[in-house]
Parts: C-alpha cells; sequence; structure tokens
C-alpha cells in the first residue's frame, strides 16, 4: 500500500499544488475541478467500488474483490507520477482507503473467527477475534492517526517517530521488509476469512511483524506529542484545543510525509522568532 504513498511523498513540483482544504491556494480556489478526474483518483474510485462489493459478500468472493482493490493500490501511485497528477485530494484518498480497507479486512476475519468458520479452535476464538479487533484501534487507527497529525499538522519528520528502534527503521526504510509486512498483514486476515490455513500460517510472521513495528512507534512517539504540546500556544493547551492545520511555523523546517503540495502557506513570523527558530533548526540533525 505504500507505492502512492512513496510516489507523492517524494514528489516536489515546481508551483503549489491546489488543495482540498477549506483554506483557499493562492488563486482564491479550492481544489480544481479536474482533480476530481485525474486517473490515479479514478483508480481509487475504483478502489472504494470494489471494498463496497466486497463488504456485502463473504469467504472467497469477499477475498475476491478485496484482492482486487488491494492490486489497483499498487497503480495508483505510478500512475500519478507517470502523468504528473499528483493532488491533494488523491494523497489523503489514497491514505484513507488504505485504513478503510485494512480495518475492514480486520472486523471480517474477527467475525469468521467467532462464526466458528475457520480452522482456529473454538476454545481461543474469543482471545484471537478480540485481538484482531484490538489491531482496528491501535494499528490502523491510533498508531496511523498519532503519526499523521506528527506529520501533517506539526510538521515533525518521520525519522522522529521510532527511528531509533531497529524493527521501525527496518519496517519504514527496507522496502522488502515493507512489502511483506504489507501483504502478510492482509494474508493473514483472507486466510482466515477463507479459512485457509496455509495462507493464514506463511503470513503470520509478517502479520506480527507489522503489528509489532506499528505499535513500537506508537509507544516511541507519545513522549513527543507531550513534548509537542507544550509547544502549543497557551490558550489552545488550556482550553484542550489542538493546533489547526498550518497553526504551528515548524512546518517550514521539517519535511512531513505529505507532498509539498499538502502544505498549507506559511504564516509570517517575526523576526525574533524566525531567528530563534533558525538556531534551534541548525542545531538539528535528520
Amino acid at each position: 500500500q505504500a507505492s502512492r504513498f512513496v510516489a507523492q511523498a517524494h514528489s516536489h513540483p515546481a508551483a503549489p499544488q491546489a488543495c482540498l482544504s477549506r483554506a483557499p491556494d493562492d488563486s482564491g480556489h479550492g481544489m480544481r475541478f479536474q482533480e476530481l478526474f485525474y486517473v490515479a483518483n479514478i483508480i481509487d474510485y475504483g478502489r472504494i467500488i470494489t471494498l463496497y462489493w466486497a463488504v456485502n459478500s463473504d469467504g472467497y468472493e469477499f477475498a475476491m474483490w478485496y484482492s482486487v482493490s488491494y492490486i489497483l493500490d499498487c497503480f495508483d501511485g505510478y500512475a500519478a507520477r507517470a502523468l504528473n497528477q499528483e493532488s491533494r485530494l488523491g494523497y489523503y484518498l489514497d491514505m484513507v482507503i488504505d485504513r478503510v480497507s485494512s480495518c475492514l479486512c480486520l472486523h471480517f476475519a474477527a467475525k469468521a473467527v467467532l462464526s466458528g468458520a475457520t480452522f482456529v479452535p473454538v476454545t481461543v476464538a474469543a482471545p484471537v477475534a478480540l485481538m484482531l479487533r484490538i489491531l482496528i484501534v491501535l494499528v490502523e487507527l491510533v498508531a496511523h492517526g498519532a503519526v499523521m497529525f506528527l506529520s501533517e499538522v506539526l510538521g515533525v519528520h518521520q525519522k522522529q517517530m521510532g527511528y531509533d528502534y531497529w524493527i521501525v527503521r527496518q519496517y519504514l526504510s527496507d522496502k522488502r521488509f515493507l512489502g511483506w509486512a504489507c501483504f502478510s498483514f492482509e494474508g493473514f486476515g483472507l486466510g482466515l476469512i477463507m479459512n485457509s490455513a496455509p495462507l493464514a500460517l506463511i503470513s503470520l510472521p509478517g502479520f506480527v511483524f507489522r503489528a509489532l513495528a506499528n505499535i513500537t512507534r506508537l509507544i516511541a512517539i507519545v513522549p513527543l506529542m507531550e513534548k509537542e504540546k507544550v509547544k502549543w500556544p497557551e490558550e489552545q493547551r488550556r482550553d484542550g484545543e489542538v493546533p489547526r492545520r498550518g497553526s504551528s511555523d515548524r512546518l517550514g523546517h521539517h519535511r512531513a510525509a505529505s507532498p509539498s503540495g499538502a502544505q498549507v502557506v506559511r504564516r509570517p513570523r517575526s523576526s525574533s522568532n524566525a531567528s530563534s527558530r533558525t538556531s534551534s533548526r541548525d542545531g538539528k540533525s535528520e
């Protein structure tokens, strides 16, 4: 699932891209209408349709439509890069569909286990289903959500999020580990849904590796989030309000996970703040 992410995360177009946010771009407009018809985005619409068909089926039919959606995900990034059609709409569309699809796979796998239609013994069916649902929350929602918050809102560099741990470095830096882990994570769920013990057992090591990598990363960035919270404006900390997108000057000093077009226009800083942040930036290393 990382192909589209990598294609857009490393793209640096000369001119700012139009964005989907409610804040207008330099031209005074939001998202450009033609972005809706970009080939890469049309592929993502196909992913939504196939996921809908998967949800309305079960067993091998679910696996078939889910696999079609997953295969389409392998091509949208290449299409966006080859046709120079990276867009903020495509970036967030792909990211949301990735999370929804993984959550659906784990949810239906848990249902299959509880129904007794899998090779999982009845005595351990409830704990296995509970583990799958915990992973929906911890890995797909909390861990990925925290990473997106830090990178998108606060502009924290990806290498500050758990790279001190070997498992996180291998998961994010080595494409072989990343591909193996992502395919295995989906394969394990599909193995349970189709009641295919060989597929589930082959996928289990990669499934566990991806889950541990994301949970480790979550544990590593919790202190980082607390550290960043101290830097929020006093009125936001007092009211329990989180920083709004673009409200942090630090967006200009770190490479976020999103493409450069997804970054909002930086608001002006005073000369004193600029000098102090510049000296602080120069003392950091990536």
